[in-house]
């Protein structure tokens, strides 16, 4: 039986290849996600203790001196945090390109995964057929050369 051979099988492994490279995009974003909400976990833990601080320094004695070094040292975790909501915004906008290219990727990979095996079902069904119309005709000609042999008795 003849196997079956799909075209554009150097086209499906590249689009295979394009897929797996946007799979490792969207990761590499979703890491940079990760770490970025991580740092703005970090920030917010230390702005909360910086809170805890403050409350503290302004309790008794109050040293102006170091209420103003904490509220400098809470302006520029501000700035921090705001610069780091700007950085996630951008990857998140990244996240949804790569995704979006991903699922673009996949389709284009399953358009030629489903004409491959609509060819090789049609391929299927002719071999079958030719299959068939051999076993036929050998049986015609077989009971042909023994009708043959029973009309010679």
């Amino acid at each position: 039986m003849a196997q079956f051979q799909f075209r554009l099988d150097t086209l499906l492994k590249i689009r295979e290849r394009e897929r797996d490279n946007r799979q490792l995009e969207l990761l590499q974003a979703l890491s940079a996600e990760e770490i970025l909400l991580e740092r703005a976990k970090l920030l917010d833990m230390e702005h909360q203790r910086l809170q805890e601080n403050l409350r503290a320094a302004t309790c008794g004695v109050l040293d102006v001196d170091q209420v103003l070094g904490y509220r400098r040292y809470e302006l520029i975790l501000a700035a921090q945090r705001e610069e780091l909501g700007r950085q996630l915004e951008a990857i998140r906008e990244e996240v949804e390109r790569r995704r979006a290219a991903l699922l673009e990727a996949n389709r284009a990979l399953r358009m030629l995964e489903l004409l491959r095996d609509k060819q090789r079902e049609r391929f299927l069904k002719n071999t079958l057929k030719k299959e068939f119309k051999e076993m036929d005709e050998l049986t015609h000609r077989q009971s042909s050369v023994e009708g043959d042999a029973w009309a010679e008795y």
